[in-house]
């Protein structure tokens, strides 16, 4: 009897060690990740026709709402041989806030919450996309968390009918 206590106390003390340690490196690894891009840096990104293109920026809660934060955001089109419409779409892991960008003055945000680009994007050229990023006026981030700030670049070829393939809420 008291072999099979020891045996069950040996198996149970290894269980505990081993989700201990798994459970340690976890919370370690939650606490200092990173994606490439901090809010407040500069990037460009490049996109490719008829592809879609993530970039990811991390950032704490400690900001304040209404806070405009400067942020510069270029788009370039690496296709030299085709032109393309482009729209650009923002979500926040870890929170349901929804961000504004002050863009500049060929996008506009439609109700469908895309900010489309207003002009054809040209093969080989680089447009900026925003200047700041603009935090929400009712918003509940944790200033102790982190946050995952993810924004979706699409591209669609200039030569496809874009209206039915997009279907822009204003457009029907």
């Amino acid at each position: 009897m008291w072999l099979f206590v020891v045996i069950a106390l040996s198996v149970l003390l290894a269980i505990s060690v081993v989700l201990g340690l798994t459970g340690y490196y976890f919370s370690v690894s939650y606490r200092n990740f990173d994606s490439d891009l901090v809010v407040g840096e500069s990037a460009v990104v490049p996109v490719k026709t008829n592809e879609a293109t993530v970039i990811s920026y991390t950032f704490d809660g400690g900001y304040l709402p209404e806070e405009n934060i400067p942020q510069v955001i270029q788009v370039e089109l690496k296709d030299l041989e085709r032109d393309v419409f482009l729209r650009v779409k923002a979500a926040v892991f870890g929170g349901d806030e929804e961000f504004n960008f002050i863009t500049t003055e060929h996008f506009i945000k439609e109700e469908d919450g895309y900010y489309y680009y207003d002009q054809v994007l040209t093969g080989g050229n680089k447009i900026s996309f925003c200047n700041f990023i603009k935090f929400p006026l009712k918003s509940n981030f944790e200033p102790n968390r982190k946050y995952v700030l993810s924004l979706v670049f699409e591209t669609l070829s200039s030569e496809l009918e874009v209206e039915k393939i997009w279907k822009r809420a204003n457009n029907g």
